[in-house]
């Protein structure tokens, strides 16, 4: 017998290694039959954790931490799996965005993201007043969104700041490398209604999030991770520009590349202090799960 598992995931560089483990087989060598989701948005993944559609997702802490609390939406007991991935959010602007006193219009793709930490402190430093016009939309939109002119320039995960920069629509001008390296930033979270009707699954998932991170980032598998991103969504991939990807893997030359960590240490200090500083969190909330290593 199989244990059903529904993993909802972003098409971001660092949602790879579950597709990995599925290209691999390693969910059905734990007993588990997995159905990967590729959703819209970060609020269809913290709608679909809190009323039952998805029994996981890869997802950044402050999201995760404030879908557990009940702070957008339901409360959603959750427990952290694994951690996926460090740092590699960058952020891009349009040439001359920050010129002549305009306030630039930007993107982050959630309000509750570590993109928004990052922007925020970025925005603090060179443009304060500009904080009053970020708006929230999925980070494969945000290339469109600045070609149209709708937005002045954006903080996403990879590769959507590398590829914006290779299309000619803007620069990377600054992001997690620079702002706060190796931050966590991807972890694999389950419901805890999940865990309860599966307990001895849990080890079982994390196994193979270890193996398959570790068959991604081996030099003999490149290809078939840089295959695994850049493929047709019908054909089982997350169709991402492959030039941009390429370059912003953890086996990438670029300088804003991001890591991927299978890292047993949940602990999220900086991101917890920064969502207490905004009040996000105050003395009472007890976001226990991200804040033990």
């Amino acid at each position: 017998m199989t244990i059903p598992l529904r993993i909802g995931l972003l098409r971001l560089s660092d949602s790879v290694p579950v597709l990995m483990a599925r290209e691999l087989g390693l969910f059905a060598q734990a007993g588990i039959t997995v159905e990967i989701v590729i959703e819209p948005s970060w609020a269809n993944i913290a709608d679909g954790l809190s009323w039952g559609r998805l029994d996981a997702a890869v997802v950044f802490p402050p999201l995760a931490i404030m879908t557990y609390l009940g702070k957008r939406g339901r409360p959603t007991p959750l427990e952290v799996v694994s951690g996926i991935s460090r740092g590699g959010n960058t952020i891009v602007l349009r040439d001359g965005a920050l010129e002549g006193g305009a306030t630039p219009r930007l993107a982050v793709v959630h309000a509750y993201s570590t993109h928004y930490l990052l922007l925020r402190r970025f925005l603090l430093a060179n443009c304060p007043h500009a904080l009053g016009k970020v708006v929230v939309m999925p980070p494969d939109t945000m290339l469109d969104a600045l070609a149209s002119g709708e937005i002045d320039g954006f903080c996403a995960g990879p590769p959507w700041g590398v590829a914006a920069g290779y299309a000619g629509l803007g620069r990377v001008v600054s992001g997690s490398a620079m702002i706060c390296p190796g931050h966590p930033e991807k972890q694999c979270v389950v419901t805890s209604a999940w865990a309860r009707r599966h307990p001895c699954h849990i080890a079982a998932l994390r196994d193979v999030l270890e193996t398959s991170i570790a068959r991604s980032l081996d030099p003999a598998f490149r290809e078939r991770t840089i295959d695994l991103a850049t493929r047709s969504l019908d054909a089982g991939g997350l169709a991402l520009p492959r030039d941009a990807t390429c370059a912003t893997m953890p086996f990438g030359a670029h300088p804003h590349a991001f890591e991927m960590s299978p890292s047993s240490d949940m602990s999220c200090g900086w991101i917890i202090g920064e969502m207490q500083a905004l009040g996000w969190l105050d003395g009472k909330d007890d976001p226990r799960p991200w804040t033990t290593g």
